[in-house]
């Protein structure tokens, strides 16, 4: 029952809220055009078939059946010879003045109403990505995923010479990634693949695509702190953003390796699983976050603080926690200090110095660094769903208990304590279906819970326990000013323009230098905009991922883009009008009616083909999301067993060896 409330209330925020932008736009209009002197014919809340209404002062109010938006009917803003009311008697014409006041109104109102909701949430708080000015290669392929003759699905059995089952069953794209650490693959390659449906596996041999952020030099463990020439505050949300908006044909990545400042600059590839986009094929996640500087180790008398990131040690980039554990170990004996980098709030701090005494090789903890596992989310109807897991719970530690008759014991120990994802993935996986004790912290107070492992048809023989991990919440409560939210719009909205008007201005740049057309390879075209589906579909996981505060958020977006996208200067919008008026004030008489009815009736038809064109693609999203169970495509490098998050889900959540597919 309680689920069932939550979905009502959802669709309901999303009814009145979406409705209330597009009412708040019309009634904009309304209020200009009465205080104007204009001839208001009906003023409709909702849209459809009337449901009741009332007539004041010679304008018809009434409520729709449809509860989305609503219109204002004002027929001097039709640009005729002569306006006509509904009852055909001939009305004077508007001034260009009024005309434009009146177009006006509507975007202003949705930006009234934008700063409106954002001085609200300034003051509730929103959910933003945690602030860092880097993020770390954590992996990349060599070969572009998509680039072999044989379904995605398929199981690498053996690669060349090489047998794959003897680390564990891959993909293609998994083993891609694999490869992604050397320095050189073959052009050519030799698999042998079982195909899903297939009796028997099949022995391949091709020349697969090279991915040309590894063939430009980049490599794991990389971190990167500029690309396409701007810097990021954002962590990998604002990285992806940058890489995909920022680049022209070219994408520019300045990165830290061993301490020494690096650039690679190459042509991107068109990323299928992310709709033709040029959006990057590697993995990257914030730096190292410390969830606790333990007292009087060398960490804190070196000054770091819980919270902070850690940027790299001696120069060498720290990636993860047990990649960090297995650097110290190959310290040199008798090392008894070392030069740190870390960043507080995504600002980095001074160099920092780690003594100690030498006493052998360090550790994590020994020098004062204590890391979390945190779950993000639960896959539904499983042992972690039902044992009361959720979101925000930081896993302390994993215990095989007495197992069950028949079932083989494993040979590694029986406790760990878990610093990261992938211990945790593989103490489950190694784990068979023995019952495990999760020690687990919330809200400052230690539980303990009993998770039995279970196998999924679609997994056989891999143990699941159902839950969605991450390092870090990759988003914060932040207070951001109204001005902030409505800059943040603002440059979305002018880049994405940019991005769609790029064939245009580019045809008119070398036409006007006379040198060869460019268009970004990363073009953002129509068909990825989205329409009123689109729309609710994003509030929807907004909504359903970041509570209210996501889907609040969510309508400042959509208020303040009405507004932008409604003045621009395009016959149809509000901004046509403006200019129009504009250009009979300048002329000081009126543009020919003629003209007005070509340029408006082409711009209408090619704005609802442009509709519909959209909607095409919102309802084939939808229906592909549908398929996958609401969720993308999965981390196959990380021998996850299900397919990865949601839509809205952070790109450094990641499901453990047991989420459900």
């Amino acid at each position: 029952m309680p689920d069932f409330l939550s979905v009502i209330l959802k669709i309901l925020f999303i009814v009145f809220f979406f409705g209330f932008c597009v009412f708040i736009h019309e009634f904009g209009h309304l209020l200009v055009a009465l205080w104007k002197g204009l001839h208001v014919e009906k003023f409709s809340v909702g849209m459809g078939p009337k449901l009741w209404g009332f007539t004041y002062r010679g304008v018809e109010y009434v409520i729709s059946w449809l509860p989305f938006g609503g219109f204002v009917s004002l027929p001097q803003l039709d640009p005729t010879d002569t306006p006509h009311s509904s009852n055909n008697i001939p009305l004077p014409h508007a001034t260009p003045g009024a005309r434009a006041w009146t177009a006006f109104a509507g975007p202003l109102f949705n930006v009234l109403f934008g700063f409106l909701l954002a001085t609200l949430m300034w003051a509730a708080g929103l959910w933003r990505p945690v602030p860092s000015t880097s993020v770390v290669v954590s992996s990349l392929p060599a070969y572009l995923p998509h680039s072999a003759p044989f379904s995605p699905d398929s199981q690498l059995l053996s690669f060349n010479r090489f047998q794959v089952s003897e680390i564990s069953p891959l993909s293609w794209a998994g083993f891609c990634h694999f490869l992604g650490s050397q320095d050189t693959v073959p052009e050519e390659v030799t698999v042998k693949v079982w195909e899903p449906g297939a009796e028997e596996p099949r022995t391949v041999t091709f020349t697969p695509e090279k991915n040309p952020e590894w063939e430009a030099g980049l490599r794991p463990g990389d971190r990167i702190w500029e690309v396409n020439g701007a810097s990021f505050q954002g962590g990998t949300e604002d990285f992806q953003k940058e890489y995909v908006y920022g680049n022209r044909g070219q994408v520019t990545l300045k990165v830290v390796r061993q301490g020494e400042p690096l650039e690679f600059s190459y042509v991107p590839a068109k990323n299928p699983d992310r709709e033709e986009l040029a959006f990057p094929f590697m993995e990257v996640q914030n730096p190292v976050h410390v969830a606790e500087i333990l007292p009087g180790s060398p960490a804190e008398q070196a000054g770091l603080q819980s919270g902070d990131q850690l940027l790299s040690l001696n120069h060498a980039n720290v990636v993860s926690p047990t990649e960090l554990e297995r650097w110290l170990k190959k310290l040199p004996e008798g090392t008894s200090s070392l030069e740190v980098e870390a960043a507080r709030n995504g600002a980095p701090l001074p160099p920092l110095t780690l003594s100690w005494e030498p006493q052998g090789n360090p550790t994590p903890e020994t020098l004062g660094f204590a890391f979390q596992v945190l779950v993000y989310g639960c896959s539904p109807d499983s042992p972690a769903a039902k044992a009361g897991l959720r979101q925000g719970d930081q896993i302390l530690s994993l215990k095989r208990l007495a197992p069950a008759e028949g079932t083989p014991t494993p040979t590694q120990p029986d406790t760990l304590l878990v610093r990261e994802i992938a211990d945790f993935q593989k103490f489950v996986r190694e784990s068979g279906a023995i019952p495990l004790e999760v020690t687990y912290r919330r809200n400052q107070r230690e539980r303990q819970i009993t998770l039995t492992p279970y196998f999924h048809p679609e997994r056989p023989g891999v143990p699941l326990l159902g839950v969605v991990l991450t390092s870090e919440l990759p988003r914060s409560i932040q207070h951001i000013t109204p001005w902030a939210q409505f800059t943040e719009v603002l440059n979305t909205t002018t880049r994405t323009l940019g991005l769609l008007f790029a064939p245009l201005t580019s045809r008119a740049k070398s036409a006007i230098t006379g040198q060869p057309r460019q268009t970004p390879s990363s073009q953002v075209g129509i068909r990825h905009m989205s329409g009123p589906l689109g729309i609710i579909q994003a509030l929807w996981y907004k909504l359903k991922y970041e509570g209210y505060r996501g889907g609040f958020s969510f309508i400042i977006l959509i208020s303040f883009s009405l507004a932008f996208m409604n003045l621009l200067p395009l016959p149809v919008l509000d901004g046509g009008h403006i200019l129009f008026a504009a250009v009979e004030a300048l002329i000081r008489r009126r543009i020919p009616a003629t003209f007005f009815k070509y340029v408006y009736n082409t711009f209408a038809v090619l704005l609802i083909l442009m509709m519909l064109y959209i909607t095409l693609f919102d309802g084939r999203r939808i229906l592909r999301y549908s398929f996958r169970g609401g969720k993308s495509k999965p981390q196959e490098k990380k021998q996850v067993d299900t397919p990865k998050t949601p839509p809205a889900t952070p790109e450094n959540a990641s499901p453990d060896a047991s989420a459900t597919p």
